[in-house]
C-alpha cells in the first residue's frame, strides 16, 4: 500500500512538473495576456502560468543565459560576471494597480537555482532605510545593472516602480552570495540631502518620488562611469515635499563612485541623452481610462 501511494505521489509530481513546462513560444503568449487581457482573473491566470512557466525552464542548467528576447512583457538582466540573471514583469489588476515579479536564476555552488522574488514595495516602512531580502522585495522593474568596484558580489541596479498617483525610480543594490542567498539594500550612499530632505543617517537606496504622469530619467553613463538623472522638483517652492507634483525641472544631478561610496553631484552639466524615454516592456491597454 504505501509503494503505491509513493508511485502516485511520483506520477502527481512528474505531471504537475510537465504541465508547468512551456514552450518559448506559450510562455511569450501567457506574458501578452497578462497584460492584454480585458478581464483581471484572466491577467491572473496567464501571469501564473506564465511565472511557473518560466521557473520550469529557468530550473534546467545554463537556461537563465539564454536571452529570451521573445519573452517582452518582461526585461532580463544579466550580471556582468555571468553569475546569474534578474526577471522582472509586473501586472496591472483590476484597479490600475501594478504588482511587480522577480526570479533570480543562476548556478550556486555548483546547484542551479531560481529565486522567488515577493513584491513588498506597499508595505516596506521606510524604503530608503530598510534592507530586504527575496520574501521582502522592494519590487521594481530593472533596466540597467552594474558591478560596484571594490565590493564583491554586489551590484547596482536602477529600477522603476510605477503607481496610479506616484512614480518611483529605484537605485538599488543587490548582492548575491556564492551560495544564492539575495539581500537588497546596503549603507554606500554618502549622500546628505535627497530630494529635498536632509537625511538623518545613511540610505540603504536611493528613490526618486514624482507625478506618475511625468517621465523621469536615471540611466548609468558609461563614458562618465557616473548614474545621470533628471533633478526632480515642484513647480513652485511652497510646494516642496508634495512628491505628487514633483517633476523634472531640465537640471540634472549625477552619482559617482568613489572610494568605496556613492556620492551626489547636482547641477550636472552633461549631455545625457534624456529625450530617450526609458519605459518599461509594455502597458496595459485595457484599463479604464482616468
Amino acid at each position: 500500500m504505501g509503494k503505491v501511494i509513493l508511485l502516485g505521489l511520483f506520477l502527481l509530481s512528474i505531471g504537475s512538473k510537465a504541465q508547468d513546462s512551456l514552450s518559448i513560444a506559450e510562455l511569450q503568449a501567457y506574458g501578452r495576456q497578462s497584460l492584454e487581457a480585458p478581464e483581471f482573473a484572466v491577467r491572473d491566470t496567464a501571469n501564473q502560468r506564465f511565472m511557473r512557466g518560466l521557473m520550469t525552464y529557468l530550473s534546467q542548467a545554463d537556461n537563465y543565459k539564454n536571452p529570451l528576447p521573445q519573452l517582452n512583457n518582461m526585461l532580463r538582466l544579466e550580471s556582468p560576471d555571468g553569475r546569474f540573471a534578474i526577471y522582472t514583469w509586473q501586472r496591472p489588476d483590476a484597479k490600475r494597480k501594478y504588482q511587480r515579479f522577480g526570479l533570480i536564476a543562476g548556478e550556486f555552488k555548483g546547484e542551479t537555482k531560481v529565486i522567488v522574488l515577493h513584491d513588498q514595495l506597499s508595505t516596506i516602512a521606510e524604503l530608503q532605510y530598510d534592507k530586504a531580502d527575496a520574501e521582502n522585495w522592494p519590487g521594481a522593474i530593472y533596466y540597467a545593472i552594474q558591478p560596484m568596484e571594490g565590493e564583491k558580489n554586489k551590484y547596482v541596479l536602477l529600477g522603476l516602480a510605477m503607481g496610479e498617483v506616484l512614480n518611483y525610480k529605484i537605485i538599488e543594490v543587490l548582492k548575491v552570495t556564492k551560495r544564492g542567498k539575495v539581500s537588497f539594500g546596503d549603507r554606500v550612499f554618502r549622500v546628505d540631502e535627497w530630494m529635498d530632505k536632509t537625511l538623518n543617517r545613511p540610505p540603504v537606496r536611493l528613490v526618486l518620488t514624482y507625478n506618475a504622469k511625468y517621465s523621469a530619467t536615471v540611466r548609468w553613463n558609461e563614458r562618465a562611469e557616473m548614474i545621470i538623472m533628471d533633478h526632480l522638483a515642484p513647480p513652485e517652492p511652497k510646494m516642496k515635499g508634495l512628491y505628487q507634483m514633483y517633476g523634472p525641472d531640465f537640471s540634472y544631478d549625477a552619482l559617482y563612485w568613489e572610494d568605496g561610496w556613492w556620492h551626489l553631484k547636482t547641477g550636472v552639466n552633461f549631455n545625457t541623452g534624456q529625450e530617450i524615454e526609458i519605459k518599461p516592456p509594455s502597458l496595459p491597454t485595457d484599463l479604464p481610462q482616468r
